[in-house]
């Protein structure tokens, strides 16, 4: 089973060496790097819900304070890019954040960087939703990858349903849509609530 998450592709391309060149495909699943930061705004709105900006721009209050980032993230092609999660430059939040944020609320145009760090989301590149399911021309090798952001919200249904896929247990959902037979036959199952 392949659940590596952010390593889903590098793993997916360790196992296309095993295969005959007729069962080899490649797995659309890359790490994003985002960007989030811990703010303060003296006159922001207090108990701010989940907020999703124009530009993509998330921020949410986190007691006196708010939490923002930018889901217009970078795709990291090297692994090795990987191993070393990197500082966060306030000039992420300055570049991809700030003026979308004060945009929309003016109170953000005075803000202080209190922290920041980075994460990494298994982003499925072909249509952003999860792909669950058998190897599409090696059926003892299983997939659960790409949930785009959505891995913690899905995850524990997801897991019941490759297990009962991989035990021949009729399943409690119909996850056919999410299988890898639309990577193959370029089919995207697009997802529209990306953040």
């Amino acid at each position: 089973v392949n659940a590596t998450g952010i390593h889903a592709k590098f793993t997916n391309n360790l196992l296309n060496e095993t295969l005959s060149l007729d069962c080899r495909f490649d797995l659309p699943v890359t790490p994003q790097r985002n960007y989030t930061f811990n703010i303060a705004c003296k006159e922001g709105p207090a108990n701010l819900p989940l907020m999703l900006c124009p530009l993509k721009t998330v921020i949410r209050s986190e007691g006196p304070n708010y939490i923002v980032k930018s889901s217009a993230g970078t795709l990291v092609e090297d692994e090795e890019e990987l191993k070393d999660f990197g500082d966060v430059d306030d000039s992420n939040f300055i570049e991809d954040i700030w003026e979308n944020l004060a945009f929309r609320i003016p109170a953000f145009e005075a803000t202080k960087i209190l922290g920041g760090w980075v994460g990494y989301y298994e982003y499925n590149t072909l249509d952003q939703n999860a792909l669950i399911g058998p190897h599409p021309a090696a059926p003892d090798h299983y997939f659960i990858n790409g949930f785009s952001g959505h891995g913690i919200q899905q995850s524990p249904a997801a897991g019941q349903c490759l297990a009962e896929m991989m035990c021949d247990v009729p399943p409690h959902l119909d996850i056919a849509a999410l299988s890898l037979s639309r990577v193959v036959e370029n089919k995207p199952y697009k997802e529209r609530n990306i953040l």
